[in-house]
């Protein structure tokens, strides 16, 4: 199912596109799943399709991929981005031809790999108006069929709830930033 698809799922719950209609501030993040720990940290963990990690690895890393089923490790302290659980190959940060936001912590941090907003633009943003509009600008392209997520994004995942996060994350530290000592 595609991460941004309309259709209900079956067990009624909402989708993203329909929690975009809702409420774009407050999109659900993708589920991670504590039950399939990362063999490293420990941390949950997300499927990820053959597909997804193939876009995302270095091609020289092809002949490493094993037929195993991967995980996208959660965990903004790991350096491991795929794994399976049987212990079969691993990639890390710098095998994958992008920077995977979630786990970096300086510099252009990626937000959404459909439409390119990153951190940066976040921070200038929220310090010339105040707030971030980027949710209502993906929640728009989504609606538009524009959405690319299983193939853009390292996780596999739509990035709106982790984009919500890290608005939040950085409004509150320029606050905090801007208050007199």
């Amino acid at each position: 199912m595609d991460c941004c698809s309309h259709e209900k799922a079956s067990d009624g719950a909402l989708n993203v596109a329909e929690a975009l209609v809702s409420d774009q501030q407050n999109a659900p993040a993708p589920q991670d799943d504590p039950e399939h720990a990362c063999l490293t940290c420990r941390g949950a963990s997300r499927p990820v399709t053959r597909k997804t990690m193939l876009l995302m690895l270095k091609p020289e890393l092809f002949d490493r991929v094993d037929d195993g089923e991967y995980r996208f490790c959660t965990s903004a302290n790991c350096r491991i981005v795929y794994f399976t659980e049987r212990g079969g190959s691993i990639f890390m940060t710098e095998d994958l031809r992008v920077r995977v936001g979630l786990k970096e912590c300086e510099g252009e941090i990626p937000l959404c790999y459909c439409f390119g907003f990153d951190e940066v633009g976040v921070r200038e943003e929220i310090a010339r108006t105040g707030r971030s509009a980027i949710p209502q600008r993906i929640a728009a392209l989504i609606k538009q069929g524009m959405c690319a997520c299983p193939e853009r994004n390292p996780s596999g995942a739509c990035c709106l709830g982790e984009v919500n996060k890290s608005i939040k994350r950085l409004a509150a530290e320029m606050t905090v930033l801007s208050q007199p000592v």
